[in-house]
């Protein structure tokens, strides 16, 4: 309850401290109202008589009033504590979720965005269904109000009735919110085992709707996909319900030994009323507040905290188990964690820009192997590319060129060797240095982006940028054709789902990244790396990008991969990539007179596409 008392202020102030203030106000009515209930009902008997011994009829309806007043301010306490926690959650959502999104893209590096340990912690610590940090803390209030009322309530039925009593009814309530607590502690174990289960099941049914609904419902995979998802789903909900069950006889067990000690109390007091040791005043005040000590018991509320606190631990833990993946330490079991500081996450800071001009770029030994893999994808590679040299790459699928794109950025450290920036060792550089090579880059990849945003932000990433700059590169990427046949131009969401939204084909896409590859260098941007930039193109489209391509290298250092040599065979150097290493490099006529595998693999290629078959 305090990690989630101090992290609730900690998020907002104002929201989190007025609702600790409101909980302990409604806790100071609610008792006000058991004392002021006994009050009534021990003066309403004389009061009817009219004996001598009644109240006054002023000071009797001064009395009913008080009772009235306060309870109607403790009904007004619990509203606006309500609406407290409604503000108080909403505000804590977006801290966790800037939190868990600062945590995953702080570093320039994304090995951590692959392992299945963040992956798993992250899931843990934005909560799913009842275990979110925001369930907590709308049981935060209650909580908070029930203990104090409980311990409020003792206290009265102590000093007006029996110590003994009050002590054994708190702590039976005390008992069961100890156990809930604790059942809840138990059934974390078993759903932190079944984490991978339910994240599986999430794919499972995000997929249908997602990048593969159109695959699934033509080869009629539907129905698989709901039995998979419902298999996942079970695996990991069955230890839970099963601990559940285990633990249902012993629950019922603690919550019968709370309702035996107020039956216990409440023979206690019968006993006393009929040997006359307590007068009608007494009895009203010490059996209402019996009602509210046994009625206090908030065992669902301390099960909810648990769970919160979890979450809460998780998101904790996140920034420290993410570092740890990604700089090679993490051990299962460890205690890897951040302050609690991080959770509002990292002052937002631009990396330094960029120095103009082309990087000469080394890979120099470089072996490689991606995280939980024994394969080695890289060899032993070295390759040099020079300051404004124009490299073409060329390998089978799976010969590591996409992988090289990615040391080349920076975004996976080579397993031995090294990658050098005119000069400078990558790994040497923290990740405010790396983010600033990183503005160096403008990657066309295989796997483009293709955001639900608008053509123009797709481009500069929302930057404010001159429509005539933005027509210069759609026109030099030949993706000018395409934005003006869109219903609003550059202004159009690229979502079929928005209204008066648009769509581009895949070649049209590749265009589009083409012109923010193009975008970037105009803007400062010193390589150009292109990753099968004619993979989605036509042969005569092809042909038009490796004359765009010519221009857009012309300045600066870059690197074009791709398995179609005619894209690559203008490069100033072109250098196959075979077993993980460089087989051989040189002009396409040098290798060509060479007689080596780039070409044989090039006279197979224009031999399929003079028989047409390409």
């Amino acid at each position: 309850m305090f990690a989630l008392l101090r992290f609730s202020i900690a998020v907002t102030p104002r929201a989190g401290g007025g609702l600790l203030a409101l909980a302990i106000l409604s806790a100071l009515t609610s008792l006000a109202v058991t004392v002021l209930i006994g009050q009534v009902v021990g003066a309403t008997p004389a009061f009817v008589a009219g004996g001598p011994g009644g109240s006054s009829p002023t000071a009797f309806a001064l009395l009913v009033v008080a009772l009235v007043f306060v309870f109607t301010v403790d009904g007004v306490l619990t509203v606006v504590s309500s609406m407290v926690t409604t503000r108080l959650t909403y505000d804590a959502d977006l801290v966790i979720n800037r939190a868990i999104s600062a945590t995953m893209t702080a570093s320039p590096r994304i090995g951590h965005l692959e392992s299945t340990v963040v992956a798993d912690e992250s899931r843990r610590a934005r909560g799913i269904g009842n275990r979110a940090v925001w369930v907590g803390l709308i049981a935060l209030a209650e909580l908070v109000r029930s203990r104090l009322l409980a311990i409020g309530a003792a206290v009265v039925v102590g000093a007006l009735f029996s110590w003994p009593v009050a002590v054994l009814l708190l702590s039976t309530t005390g008992l069961v919110e100890w156990w809930s607590a604790r059942m809840s502690a138990s059934e974390e174990l078993t759903w932190r085992g079944g984490t991978r289960s339910g994240r599986e099941a999430d794919y499972a049914y995000e997929l249908g709707m997602g990048t593969a609904a159109k695959e699934l419902r033509v080869f009629g995979f539907a129905p698989w996909l709901m039995d998979r998802f419902v298999r996942d789903w079970r695996a990991g909900m069955v230890p839970l319900w099963r601990v559940r069950r285990t633990a249902t006889l012993r629950t019922m067990a603690v919550y019968a030994a709370h309702l035996g000690a107020l039956a216990v109390a409440v023979w206690v007091l019968v006993r006393d009323v009929n040997a006359g040791s307590l007068g009608f005043t007494e009895v009203a005040t010490v059996l209402t507040a019996l009602l509210r000590l046994a009625m206090s018991a908030n065992g669902a509320g301390a099960a909810s905290m648990e769970r919160a606190t979890s979450a809460l631990r998780a998101l904790y833990r996140l920034p420290g188990t993410a570092l740890a993946v990604r700089e090679g330490t993490y051990r299962a079991g460890g205690t890897e964690g951040a302050p609690a500081a991080r959770v509002s996450g990292p002052a937002v800071v631009d990396p330094p820009r960029p120095p103009s001009g082309p990087p000469e770029v080394r890979l120099e030994d470089v072996w490689f192997r991606y995280p939980g893999s024994d394969v080695d994808v890289l060899r032993g590679l070295d390759l040099r590319i020079g300051a404004g040299e124009a490299i073409g790459l060329v390998g089978l699928n799976g010969a590591g060129k996409s992988t090289l794109v990615h040391l080349l950025a920076g975004a996976y450290q080579p397993t031995a060797g090294r990658v050098t920036v005119d000069g400078v060792d990558l790994a040497e550089l923290d990740d405010h240095e790396l983010a600033a090579w990183q503005r160096r880059l403008a990657p066309v990849t295989q796997e483009f982006l293709r955001l639900p945003l608008t053509a123009a932000e797709n481009v500069t990433f929302a930057e404010a940028a001159a429509r005539k700059q933005l027509a210069a590169v759609a026109a030099t990427a030949g993706a000018d054709g395409a934005v003006a046949n869109l219903p609003r131009g550059w202004d159009t969401m690229l979502d079929r789902s928005v209204t008066d939204g648009g769509e581009l084909s895949g070649g049209q896409w590749q265009r589009l990244a083409l012109a923010r590859a193009l975008y970037a260098v105009n803007d400062g941007a010193g390589m150009l790396v292109l990753d099968e930039p004619a993979a989605a193109l036509d042969v005569r489209s092809e042909a038009e990008l490796v004359d765009r391509y010519l221009r857009l290298a012309t300045g600066v250092t870059s690197l074009l991969i791709s398995h179609r040599f005619s894209v690559v065979r203008n490069a100033d150097r072109i250098c196959v990539l075979e077993a993980g290493v460089i087989g051989e490099h040189g002009t396409h006529d040098e290798l060509l007179d060479a007689g080596g595998r780039y070409a044989a693999m090039f006279t197979l290629q224009a031999a399929r596409y003079v028989g047409g078959e390409l």
